[in-house]
C-alpha cells in the first residue's frame, strides 16, 4: 500500500486524506525511509535544489492580550508583570535596527490589546502602525497581522473582513501571516484556543486576503493534543483553500510552515495533558514529509521551525521535504517565551554556512519568494 500512495505522488497525483492518514500512521523505519525519499524527491522536482532565506526581522509590538490560549506563555494582562505594549519610537528603533542589519520584511504581530482603540478605532491604530513604519522605511515589506488580528479589528470596529483587510493593504501591509490557525479542526480548537476564531472564520479570512490582492503563509500547531486524521484535515483545508484561491486567479499561499508545540512554559493543565515539554523531532520530521507529499505541487515552499527545533533540526528538514530555512527573526518572543531552546536570532552567515555543510547551495529571497542574490555556496 505504501508503495502505491508514493507512487501516485510521484507522478503528481492529489493523495486522499485516507492515504495521507496511512503515510502519517507508519511506525516501520523501512516505509519511514521511503516517505522521506519521496518527500525529498518531490522537492527537488517542485522547488529545487536551491534553499532559500529571508532576512527579517520580527517585531511582536504588544503581549497584552484579552484571550487566554491553552498554549501560550506569551500573553500578558495590562499591569501585569512582564506586560508590554511598544510605542512607535520603539517601534522604529527596532525596525531601524533591522534595516541596518539588512532586513527587506517585517513579520509583525501582536496581542489583541483592547486599548487599541483609543486611536478612534482599533483600524485606525494598526494602520498608524503600518504608517509609521512604510513612511520611515518604505522599501520594507510588511508582513502582518494574523487572521485572528483581522477578526478583532473587524469585531471591535464593525467591519467586514474585506473592509479590514483592504484598508491595511492600502495603508502598507504587503502579505498576512497564516498563524492562528493551530490546528484547523473545531474540536481541537475548543480545548487549545477557545478563545479564538474558529477554523471556518479562519479559512474565510484568508481566502478574503488573497481575493484583496495579498498572499498569505499557512502553518500548523502541531504535537500536543491533535490525531493524525486531524493533522491531515488540517492539511486537506489548506490544499483545498489554495486550489480555490488558484482557480479564481489569485497568487494565495506563498509557504507551509510546520510549528511544532513548545510546552515547557505553556499552562499546566495542557502540559500535563501533551505530557512533554519540548518537540519530538522526529514526528515533526514525518509530518513535514507527509506534508510536502500530501500538498503536492499547489504549496510548493516549505519551511521548519529553527526557532522550535533549533538549527540542526531545521537542516534535517530539508532533508525532509523543505527547501526554505526562513527568515534571520532577529527577536522573536512567542516561542522563545514558551520555552524553546532554539534561539531568537539567526545570523545570515550562519544560515548560509549550515545549508552548505548540508552539500546544498543558498539563495536570498523576499517574502513572496522572488530571488535577491545569486545562489551561494561554499
Amino acid at each position: 500500500m505504501i508503495d502505491a500512495i508514493l507512487d501516485r505522488a510521484l507522478i503528481g497525483k492529489d493523495l486522499s486524506p485516507a492515504e495521507g492518514v496511512v503515510l502519517l500512521q507508519q511506525r516501520d523505519q523501512q516505509a519511514i525511509a521511503q516517505i522521506r525519499a519521496t518527500a525529498d524527491r518531490l522537492r527537488q522536482l517542485q522547488a529545487g535544489e536551491t534553499v532559500t532565506y529571508v532576512i527579517n526581522r520580527n517585531l511582536n509590538f504588544t503581549n497584552i492580550c484579552e484571550q487566554h490560549c491553552n498554549f501560550c506563555a506569551f500573553r500578558r494582562d495590562e499591569g501585569e508583570a512582564g506586560a508590554f505594549w511598544l510605542d512607535r519610537s520603539q517601534i522604529l528603533e527596532k525596525v531601524a535596527d533591522g534595516v541596518r542589519r539588512g532586513a527587506t520584511e517585517i513579520c509583525m504581530q501582536g496581542g489583541l490589546n483592547l486599548k487599541a482603540k483609543l486611536q478612534g478605532s482599533s483600524l485606525a491604530y494598526y494602520q498608524g502602525l503600518i504608517r509609521t513604519i512604510k513612511s520611515a522605511f518604505p522599501q520594507l515589506h510588511l508582513h502582518a497581522f494574523s487572521p485572528q488580528e483581522v477578526q478583532f479589528i473587524a469585531r471591535e470596529d464593525g467591519l467586514t473582513y474585506a473592509e479590514v483587510i483592504a484598508a491595511l493593504r492600502d495603508a502598507g501591509v504587503g502579505s498576512l501571516p497564516g498563524t492562528a490557525a493551530e490546528v484547523l479542526d473545531d474540536r481541537v480548537r475548543r480545548i487549545l484556543c477557545p478563545e479564538k476564531i474558529n477554523t471556518a472564520t479562519w479559512l474565510e479570512i484568508v481566502s478574503t486576503a488573497h481575493q484583496q490582492g495579498l498572499r498569505t503563509t499557512s502553518t500548523m500547531l502541531s504535537g500536543h493534543i491533535e490525531t493524525p486524521e486531524q493533522q491531515i484535515q488540517h492539511l486537506d483545508l489548506l490544499r483545498r483553500l489554495q486550489q480555490a484561491s488558484l482557480h479564481k486567479g489569485y497568487e494565495g499561499i506563498t509557504e507551509f510552515i510546520l510549528l511544532p508545540f513548545v510546552g515547557q512554559e505553556a499552562p499546566k493543565p495542557l502540559r500535563r495533558r501533551v505530557g512533554r515539554d519540548q518537540p519530538v523531532l522526529s514526528d515533526a520530521l514525518l509530518l513535514m514529509a507527509v506534508a510536502r507529499i500530501f500538498l503536492g505541487r499547489w504549496i510548493p515552499n516549505h519551511q521548519p521551525s529553527w526557532v522550535k527545533l533549533g538549527l540542526a533540526g531545521a537542516i534535517d528538514a530539508l532533508t525532509w521535504g523543505c527547501n526554505d530555512i526562513g527568515g534571520t527573526l532577529m527577536e522573536e518572543h512567542i516561542t522563545s517565551m514558551a520555552g524553546a531552546q532554539g534561539g531568537t536570532c539567526m545570523e545570515v552567515e550562519t544560515l548560509q554556512a549550515a545549508i552548505s555543510d548540508l552539500g546544498r547551495p543558498y539563495q536570498q529571497r523576499d517574502t513572496v519568494y522572488r530571488t535577491l542574490s545569486a545562489v551561494g555556496s561554499r
